[in-house]
């Protein structure tokens, strides 16, 4: 599905929407070998739309040697962008209000630190007596 979300993507930036086959490998081909960011992106975006197929749902159009994005296409992935950035934006807001509720707890001090390590056991002593001494 991430594929499909890239050609969207790439579609959606030709002038007219429109691209070859030829051109798309070459943006694809790009996108894919520039890092891990492109990737994962559209990883996170594809999770969000499993059945996606541009084809049976009349987001892209093939003509001529041309892929066309079709403004149900435009509009699609207007709203999955839109999706995506709300729910990061709901996440930053989650993680902010556990650091603030974070910053309320009591501090704690931190545990006496031991010496070496071992509990050292103190043994009376008690007074020896000696052979062949009397009281």
């Amino acid at each position: 599905m991430s594929f499909q979300l890239s050609v969207l993507k790439i579609l959606a930036g030709q002038p007219e929407g429109r691209a070859s086959l030829a051109v798309l490998k070459d943006y694809l081909a790009v996108f894919y070998t520039s890092g891990p960011e492109w990737t994962a992106r559209m990883k996170r975006l594809a999770e969000r739309v499993p059945d996606l197929d541009i084809f049976r749902q009349k987001l892209v159009a093939r003509e001529s040697g041309h892929w066309i994005i079709m403004e149900e296409g435009r509009a699609f992935l207007d709203s999955l962008e839109q999706a995506a950035i709300l729910a990061t934006q709901e996440r930053a807001r989650e993680e902010e209000s556990e650091k603030l509720v974070a910053s309320k707890l009591p501090v704690l001090s931190p545990a006496p630190q031991r010496r070496n390590g071992r509990r050292r056991h103190c043994r009376r002593r008690q007074p020896m007596e000696r052979e062949g001494r009397s009281a």
